[in-house]
């Protein structure tokens, strides 16, 4: 059989990735809770014709080669994944590129995802906070705060009604989730 030359070949794109999780997370492990939510997000034949693979992992970092037209599919599969075996765990993408060089050069190798930006560095710890958001307003415990990211625990009780209903421990909040960017320290 032969080779299909370069200009029949389906184009890819490679998304540089960082992972937050609570614990260790093993490829294997991250690639089998990828590949579990492609399928239910897209069902079978829609995650076959996204062409996920995990072609490298190594401290938290990697790349995830994707077909040019499933991008934005790809991202939405990497939104999903919220948990691996009871961890919590969170899929950042920091940029797509044209070539696995290109975005490992780019994304992985210039950027040190934990270092917080020097304008935004913490000077004070943040104890209780009350938030009005879309929804109402939540007011509880800050339990972990990265940049722009906030884990909140409620002191409501039909907030924490929905968090054990969920099997969630935190609210995980955005600036963008806040109403008018209002924070009462």
């Amino acid at each position: 059989m032969k080779i299909l030359p370069p200009t029949l070949r389906e184009s890819n794109r490679y998304l540089a990735i960082s992972v937050t999780s609570e614990g260790d997370i093993p490829r294997r492990d991250l690639v089998n809770e990828i590949l579990f939510c492609a399928a239910t997000l897209h069902g079978d034949a829609g995650s076959s014709e996204m062409g996920i693979r995990l072609l490298s992992f190594e401290d938290n970092k990697g790349i995830i080669q994707c077909r040019m037209d499933m991008v934005w599919e790809t991202r939405a599969v990497l939104a999903t994944v919220t948990s691996i075996k009871g961890m919590r765990i969170r899929i950042k993408v920091l940029g797509v590129s044209g070539t696995v060089r290109g975005a490992t050069e780019k994304y992985l190798l210039t950027q040190d995802i934990n270092e917080p930006e020097p304008e935004i560095k913490r000077t004070q710890t943040i104890k209780q906070c009350k938030m009005i958001i879309d929804v109402g307003t939540i007011s509880g415990e800050v339990v972990n705060r990265n940049n722009n990211e906030i884990d909140l625990l409620s002191e409501d009780p039909h907030s924490l009604e929905i968090l054990n209903r969920s099997n969630t421990r935190y609210f995980g909040i955005t600036v963008f989730d806040i109403k008018d960017k209002e924070i009462d320290v």
